[in-house]
């Protein structure tokens, strides 16, 4: 069936269940050899444990400057930190505005987000950081590993494979040798939480839609905003929780080169439905990077509202890139950059589940 989510292959699920170390090696895949790294919740949890460390050694809060383009859901663990959060207005096509951060004055942390997996310029980035004493972050969320342009500029570099890859839990930090004097105030932050609890229910869900036929989908319920421009409210999140067992094998048997290769076909095979239409082109180009989703931006607000709702009334997944910082929605400096993004971009999924050809022809059936 079509889904959102990645689906675990029975293959997988019994190469795990085989798996005996769970240790540190499971991490090795998303880190440098140089590196040091941590087996985190999430990556928001690791970004709020960053700016503790931060602000401990501060002795006040960490200033944190962030794209305007971004999930304020995922910035609830970081505002619970104290942290003074800055963000500075994006271009249209979602990089961050650098000559405008000059007025911004002095971060402890600047945040640079590799949205949707295309690698972000971090140039500009690490000079700007470099220039105030600020460390650099590497927001990778929607980054399956690194790649050309990620994991190469900042201090730390965080993921969240658990997007990415069937696995209910999971995030890695990543530090750096320029931040490694970091790495015990950062282990300290993080601390040692629980692992979650038993995840069958997890398990469940995800191999009965993957035994269910694509042909019974619309008869599902549907999750996800029934309405394009609807703003799902911000929800605590509950205290972070280690990655399962169950998700620790998962990641350890995970093929990330086989992965890869069935998002860029099937990124590649949305892209030609889509190569015609008038009112919807790709944000970003096919640059041989790995999709987290593909970004589709419409020719205006009402456009990008009925290819919604159309795809939607076929019971097909899209998402928008929803809930944007309330200091961001109440700026004007953000509305040619940030709001305008949110007003016109859709996502569809391109995960490795899924087959080229049926991707293409279900929602070649509706976009056209």
């Amino acid at each position: 069936m079509i889904t959102t989510a990645p689906l675990p292959a029975w293959a997988d699920l019994l190469r795990a269940a085989r798996v005996e170390g769970t240790g540190a090696g499971v991490i090795s895949p998303w880190l440098k050899p140089w590196d040091s790294g941590f087996l985190t919740p999430r990556s928001a949890w690791a970004l709020a444990a960053l700016a503790t460390a931060v602000s401990r050694h501060r002795s006040r809060p960490a200033r944190v400057l962030l794209p305007g383009w971004i999930c304020n859901q995922s910035l609830w663990p970081l505002r619970r930190t104290g942290a003074d959060l800055t963000f500075l207005p994006v271009r249209p096509d979602g990089g961050m505005n650098w000559p405008a951060a000059e007025t911004l004055g002095a971060p402890d942390m600047v945040v640079v987000v590799h949205t949707f997996g295309h690698a972000a310029d971090l140039k500009p980035a690490r000079d700007f950081a470099d220039s105030r004493g600020a460390l650099l972050v590497e927001d990778a969320a929607h980054a399956l590993m690194p790649g050309a342009g990620i994991h190469e500029a900042g201090d730390v570099v965080l993921y969240s494979p658990h997007k990415l890859l069937a696995a209910p839990e999971g995030g890695i930090m990543a530090v750096r040798p320029r931040a490694e004097d970091w790495a015990d105030a950062i282990a300290e932050a993080l601390g040692q939480p629980a692992p979650a609890p038993d995840d069958r229910r997890w398990l469940a869900r995800r191999v009965i839609q993957g035994l269910v036929p694509d042909l019974l989908r619309p008869l599902l319920p549907q999750g996800g905003q029934e309405g394009f421009a609807t703003d799902p409210a911000t929800h605590p999140m509950p205290p972070p929780a280690g990655p399962s067992l169950l998700s620790r094998r998962l990641l350890a048997v995970c093929d990330l080169p086989r992965e890869a290769a069935r998002r860029r076909a099937n990124d590649h095979a949305l892209r030609a439905v889509v190569r015609e239409l008038a009112d919807l082109r790709p944000l970003y180009p096919a640059d041989g990077g790995v999709p987290y989703r593909l970004a589709l931006r419409a020719a205006s607000p009402q456009a990008a509202a009925a290819r919604y709702q159309a795809l939607r009334a076929a019971h097909l997944p899209v998402e928008t890139w929803p809930d944007l910082p309330p200091e961001v929605s109440a700026d004007p400096r953000h509305a040619d950059g940030a709001l305008a993004l949110r007003r016109s971009v859709l996502l569809l999924p391109v995960h490795g589940t899924l087959s080229p050809g049926r991707l293409a022809r279900v929602y070649g059936a509706v976009l056209r």
